[in-house]
């Protein structure tokens, strides 16, 4: 028998699939993967269940197949154990339906908490050969990557902080302005210093733009313009600016204004809305869950997103008006998206990553209009691998069609669009700063920051910015 080390992917199947996955073994295997597969790794004489125990402990990702037949004897003890193991250590599991599957066997809707892969017409679907690929070379570079930096961790010391870096890391004297409240919707504005000199020339008249920057520096004076301002603000050149959502909570594409977002101690969120449109009441009674059957649900508030559960709705009446309070869940979905971090034909993970966040806000597509076979698999992981979110546009161009008449509600809606789509696409895992202006209502420009999830702890997480104008009237 091979080296136990030597595979890199387990395939749990059914015999009576033995035709498909025998295919998709070959196929791998021209990929320069080495699967295991029964049949090739055990030998006469030995026990198929022993030998599928020993192997469990030494994998690196496991695929099970769902075929038409079910699952088989030998696949129901498999997943026992198999997937036990996965969950502990923390092992790929990809789940795959093969052609004739349309959906998850009753008893395997756990599986569905995972990315799947789907083989819809037949076996020779390429698009789902190459996500098995990717699934299974990132996981192996990564193993190699964390095993050889635990290794060079032992082996070198940890190195002395200079004087520098440990003045820096002091704790800053400085108030933290980011606590400040901010209104719904916020308007950037340009810092300006005193430009005063020590000692003012005689003889010299100051400019009424001058006089503004030195009137900016005031605080009490800026106090009392914040108070006489609206919260999106429109200049001569007819641009109007947002850089905060404020308290507006976008849930399933539909927004809604909150008196209270709070996160409990298990991450769930309470919501507390008070509408008086009949029509945004009726989308909210329908969120109620029905007996156990808990509906899932689009989350966007500020700058986080996530796919939530609904654990209840209640409905409470105050002088007359509907005090909605939602509370919603994680909805965890079992595994990260590990195809994010692949290099692909000299495009770093990073660079695909922010090609990703420029076709999402500004609709840039120059690669993805190339079709030859070298960018086919750029292209793929450009557009995004998450089985709902495929990107082949920017976000607003069709939420400025139905919006266009409405500038107030487009901004709130388009940032918050923009923050799920940048998040869920795992394009970035923090967003810093995401600020958009209309301009003569048929440019958005936009001016966007990022961080991006921090994959090994030796690096530090690399940083997206984006900034460019999208055409809206197209």
């Amino acid at each position: 028998m091979n080296n136990l080390l030597e595979f890199d992917v387990f395939l749990a199947h059914n015999s009576l699939d033995k035709v498909f996955v025998r295919e998709i073994a070959k196929k791998l295997r021209r990929g320069r993967l080495k699967p295991w597969l029964d049949e090739d790794a055990i030998l006469p004489g030995q026990i198929i269940q022993e030998e599928i125990q020993r192997i469990i402990l030494h994998i690196k990702s496991t695929i099970i197949f769902i075929g038409k037949n079910g699952l088989g004897r030998w696949q129901k003890v498999e997943l026992r154990t198999l997937y036990t193991q996965c969950i502990e250590r923390g092992i790929l599991v990809i789940p795959v339906l093969l052609p004739g599957v349309s959906d998850f066997p009753q008893e395997l809707l756990f599986l569905k908490e995972h990315k799947w892969i789907h083989f819809i017409n037949s076996i020779n679907d390429e698009k789902a050969i190459q996500e098995l690929k990717l699934a299974i070379r990132q996981t192996k570079e990564n193993q190699k990557l964390n095993k050889s930096n635990n290794q060079s961790k032992l082996l070198k010391p940890p190195l002395k902080k200079t004087k520098s870096q440990q003045e820096n890391l002091k704790p800053s004297k400085k108030p933290n302005t980011h606590l400040d409240p901010s209104p719904d919707i916020a308007t950037s504005k340009s810092k300006t210093t005193n430009i005063i000199p020590s000692v003012k020339p005689t003889n010299v008249k100051l400019s009424s733009t001058r006089i503004a920057k030195i009137n900016e520096s005031n605080p009490a004076s800026n106090r009392r313009k914040a108070k006489s301002t609206s919260t999106i603000r429109a200049s001569k050149n007819k641009a109007t600016t947002i850089n905060n959502s404020g308290a507006w909570v976008l849930l399933n594409n539909n927004l809604f204004k909150t008196e209270l977002v709070e996160t409990q101690t298990d991450q769930s969120i309470v919501l507390n809305i008070v509408s008086t449109d009949t029509e945004k009441e009726a989308i909210l009674r329908r969120l109620q869950p029905e007996n156990y059957n808990k509906k899932q649900i689009t989350y966007v508030y500020q700058n986080d997103a996530d796919i939530m559960h609904i654990e209840s709705v209640l409905v409470k009446s105050v002088k007359g008006k509907n005090r909605f309070t939602l509370t919603l869940k994680p909805y965890f979905q079992g595994q990260i998206d590990s195809f994010t971090e692949i290099n692909i034909n000299g495009f770093s993970a990073d660079k695909i990553a922010e090609l990703r966040a420029r076709l999402i806000l500004l609709n840039e597509s120059s690669i993805l209009t190339k079709t030859n076979q070298k960018h086919c698999t750029l292209n793929y992981c450009i557009q995004g691998y998450n089985n709902s979110l495929k990107i082949e546009k920017c976000i607003f161009l069709d939420l400025w069609r139905s919006l266009n008449k409405k500038i107030q509600v487009f901004l709130i809606h388009a940032r918050l669009l923009a923050i799920y789509y940048l998040k869920m696409t795992f394009t970035v895992e923090h967003i810093l700063e995401l600020k958009l202006t209309l301009i003569n209502n048929n440019m958005l420009s936009v001016q966007f920051r990022g961080q991006r999830k921090q994959f090994y702890a030796n690096q530090e997480p690399a940083l997206i910015e984006v900034k460019g104008n999208c055409l809206l009237n197209i």
